[in-house]
């Protein structure tokens, strides 16, 4: 029982982080697109979309990174994987997100002609480069979480120190002089 309690919480400790920074980021870049389409008369909704695919998203790159390609440069310095690792899920993401807006726009003209002039289209590079972005401060981030200790990672990037059971603050090897 508690093999499967270990799994579902290692599995949802690499989950939530992902989820919650993947919803709010690709909300906040399809508001960009909202507005950035407004102005030519057209609507998007772009909340449930953005959502679905951030969830989506999330979900994939946890699976992704169990697989033994997606950390090829071990030995190396953590820049690598980062570039690899963002390179992949760019990738990725443009793929879905150009198939999605080829269905959509098939479907409402019947041809390809609209998919091909999605690529001329300043809005769609706009929300790639966003994307792209987000993706590399996302992998930046986790690589460095992963290569240090959590009490570090909080440490680091919140200031605290865990407490040790005595009651007196640890010291580890980030500690800085106040």
């Amino acid at each position: 029982m508690s093999t499967i309690r270990d799994k579902v919480r290692h599995e949802l400790r690499e989950l939530v982080p992902a989820t919650v920074y993947l919803v709010v980021t690709f909300n906040i870049i399809g508001f960009t697109k909202y507005l950035l389409l407004r102005d030519y008369g057209i609507n998007v909704s772009t909340f449930a979309s953005s959502t679905i695919l951030a969830l989506l998203a999330a979900k994939a790159m946890v699976v992704a990174d169990t697989l033994p390609f997606m950390e090829p440069f071990r030995p190396r310095p953590i820049t690598y994987n980062v570039l690899w690792k963002t390179s992949a899920y760019v990738a990725a993401i443009f793929a879905v997100q150009l198939l999605e807006d080829a269905i959509r726009l098939s479907i409402h003209h019947q041809g390809l002609r609209p998919v091909l002039a999605l690529l001329r289209a300043p809005h769609f590079w706009v929300v790639q480069i966003w994307m792209a972005m987000v993706l590399l401060v996302f992998c930046t981030f986790r690589q460095v979480i992963r290569s240090i200790t959590p009490e570090q990672a909080l440490e680091l990037f919140v200031g605290t120190r865990p407490r040790s059971r005595s009651g007196f603050q640890t010291v580890n090897a980030l500690s800085r002089p106040k």
